[in-house]
């Protein structure tokens, strides 16, 4: 993730340039109507078209990179405080026909730098102005090689304002949600970046769609070869996966996804265990950290309510260095007799060769036998 962290910081130069751009128009209308009941007239709706158009192309035309990062922060300043006013839908749909025309634009620049350099501003000003109606220019550029492009293409359809209007009874709009979780299934068969792939998991977390839950399954079954292997890494982003898995596994009234949703999360919480129990000798002291925050953020956050107790005895056995073969039997099941999770959410880790369900995990291999050792 080296690359993107060096590269998100020339998109926010601290500003000394003077204003770029009018505002006084734009902000007249904005004061006015937003967040009151009046309706946008014609000469109103042409102020906002004019300010977006303006915006935009001084941007295109400027060289000088702290001045386009305050034409952005300008463009952003005058978005709507309040998303059902008239006011609101006009900016936000002049936004969208503006943006269009500028990155056709930038396509054309040819001076490879200048155009990474706008085509990521452009990105960042769609995603700080946080509504699901940009969706179309940011599901466009998810599969961007650029990987701070992509980053806020992302972040554009899975902030949190997004959310809440996704969310909203009102505003939510079903078509746009399926866009977006489509796109969404689609990029995590190739993506890599552990920041874009967290914005994913907590957006599929937050929207109660069937798409949603497909993604968290199939981004848990990424995972989980890179921990039979050995080769996992970025371990922290599981906090979150886990913590999505089990909350769907708790909230859902449909048994078979209940079932579904907590075996995955037992068989991925387990796979981090065993990490810890077979691992403490050949991984290096940053992962065993990674490893600990995993179990133990996963055990207070979500593994606690999903077993109804108030300890589970991991907090103790990592305190007291004393292993977690015993409660790790407990939570999960051994070859003799079924977990608390699989009890509780009926689930089992699969069949035998009889066709007798299985009661414990899949079993990590040893590091030596994954071709693993202390030497690297």
């Amino acid at each position: 993730m080296k690359n993107l962290v060096l590269l998100l910081p020339i998109l926010f130069l601290a500003s000394v340039a003077a204003s770029a751009i009018k505002t006084t128009d734009i902000e007249s209308v904005r004061l006015r109507v937003d967040g009151s009941s009046a309706e946008l007239t014609s000469s109103d709706q042409s102020a906002i078209a004019s300010f977006w158009e303006r915006a935009l192309n001084t941007m295109l035309l400027t060289k000088d990179t702290q001045e386009i990062v305050e034409i952005r922060r300008q463009i952003e300043q005058q978005k709507s405080s309040q998303p059902l006013s008239s006011y609101a839908a006009a900016y936000d749909a002049a936004a969208l026909e503006f943006l269009k025309i500028a990155f056709d634009n930038v396509n054309r620049i040819e001076d490879p730098a200048r155009r990474q350099l706008f085509q990521q501003n452009l990105m960042v000003l769609a995603a700080n102005l946080q509504t699901p109606k940009l969706a179309p220019v940011a599901i466009e550029r998810i599969n961007e090689k650029d990987p701070v492009v992509r980053y806020w293409a992302v972040k554009a359809v899975t902030n949190a304002g997004v959310i809440q209007t996704l969310s909203d009874e009102i505003m939510g709009d079903d078509e746009t949600k399926a866009a977006i979780l489509n796109a969404l299934k689609q990029r995590i068969e190739f993506e890599q970046q552990t920041e874009i792939l967290t914005m994913i998991i907590r957006f599929c977390a937050a929207i109660n769609h069937p798409t949603a839950r497909e993604i968290l399954l199939a981004i848990a079954d990424q995972r989980i070869p890179a921990y039979m292997d050995w080769s996992v890494e970025n371990e922290l982003m599981d906090v979150k996966l886990l913590i999505a898995l089990g909350s769907v596994a708790m909230i859902q009234d449909d048994d078979t996804v209940k079932a579904e949703f907590a075996g995955k999360f037992a068989v991925l919480l387990s796979l981090a265990f065993q990490r810890n129990m077979l691992g403490q000798d050949v991984l290096s002291d940053e992962q065993i950290e990674q490893n600990n925050t995993v179990i133990l953020e996963v055990n207070d956050k979500i593994l606690k309510s999903m077993l109804n107790v108030s300890q589970t005895g991991v907090l103790n056995a990592m305190r007291q260095h004393r292993g977690l073969d015993r409660v790790y039997e407990t939570i999960f099941g051994d070859r003799m007799r079924t977990g608390d999770l699989a009890t509780i959410y009926k689930f089992d880790y699969g069949k035998d060769a009889g066709g007798k369900s299985i009661t414990e995990p899949p079993t990590l291999p040893a590091p030596v036998d994954a071709g693993i050792d202390s030497e690297g």
